[in-house]
């Protein structure tokens, strides 16, 4: 493990979705606190591809035109130290009672109209395996408006700073 700064690599993973996506394509934002240090002992490959994996997903999931917001802050209390990195999409949100089964090897729920066989179920389990071998936690939650409909997904990761 090395230091990894999350922020940078989450805007460099943005950058790159932006500059290669077509205008239908949802654009990718990343918001954090500024002047904050983000930083992680992490394996920076493996944590490219767990985000990568998640950014994906929320593509696929995100109306055309529509936005993912990549938020990274921090967060101090008596369990220690973390960086916290969400990713949000404007899609469908994830079936009722599915929050953990999506995590599950070969598990697969796609957008209608996706073409099957694609997708191998593997990502969003082969992501929470990466972020627990970094002593993190991968959670997944619908995102709601004020009425309580749901407006998208969110999945957070929590990983800690020493």
């Amino acid at each position: 493990r090395s230091p990894v700064d999350v922020a940078g690599l989450l805007t460099t993973l943005s950058d790159m979705h932006n500059t290669t996506s077509g205008d239908e394509k949802p654009a990718l934002a990343v918001e954090t606190e500024s002047e904050t240090e983000m930083e992680v002992p992490a394996i920076e490959g493996r944590l490219v591809q767990v985000f990568r994996n998640l950014i994906t997903n929320a593509v696929s999931f995100s109306p055309p035109g529509g936005s993912i917001i990549c938020r990274i802050t921090r967060e101090s209390g008596g369990d220690g130290d973390f960086v916290i990195a969400t990713i949000e999409d404007q899609g469908p949100g994830i079936p009722e009672n599915k929050h953990e089964t999506i995590f599950e090897r070969f598990y697969t729920e796609r957008p209608e109209g996706e073409k099957f066989g694609i997708h191998s179920g593997l990502g969003l389990s082969i992501s929470r395996q990466i972020v627990e071998a970094h002593g993190s936690t991968l959670r997944a939650e619908n995102l709601t408006d004020e009425a309580g409909v749901v407006c998208g997904a969110c999945f957070t990761v929590r990983l800690p700073r020493e």
